[in-house]
């Protein structure tokens, strides 16, 4: 009884008949779909690539120029405020605190 039993094949019994052709099918079309599907995966991957590259450029590119135009701005801002005090525009009244939208610290000299 015990050599009967490894006799036959016990993966014959699970893998034979339509369920066997059914795993072989199942097996051979996941197969074709990845190499078909492959080779269009990789182009969208590249596509998207060189899209999202071309964009962040663009993208950082603005954003800089936007950048050094708010800092030249805010330059220039600086520049006027300075020659405004140098020039003794605001020396008679010391408690004013903001000019034009700015808070400026105290100065314990003036």
């Amino acid at each position: 009884m015990i050599y009967n039993q490894f006799q036959s094949n016990p993966m014959q019994n699970r893998f034979s008949g339509s369920r066997g052709w059914l795993a072989f099918i199942i097996g051979l079309a996941f197969m074709t779909l990845a190499l078909v599907a492959l080779p269009f995966l990789l182009l969208f991957g590249a596509i998207t690539f060189i899209a999202l590259s071309l964009f962040g450029r663009i993208f950082l590119k603005r954003q800089l120029a936007r950048f050094k135009k708010q800092q030249a701005g805010q330059a220039f801002q600086k520049n006027q405020t300075d020659n405004v005090y140098q020039e003794g525009v605001f020396r008679d009244n010391t408690a004013q605190s903001t000019v034009a939208g700015r808070t400026f610290e105290h100065n314990p000299n003036e």
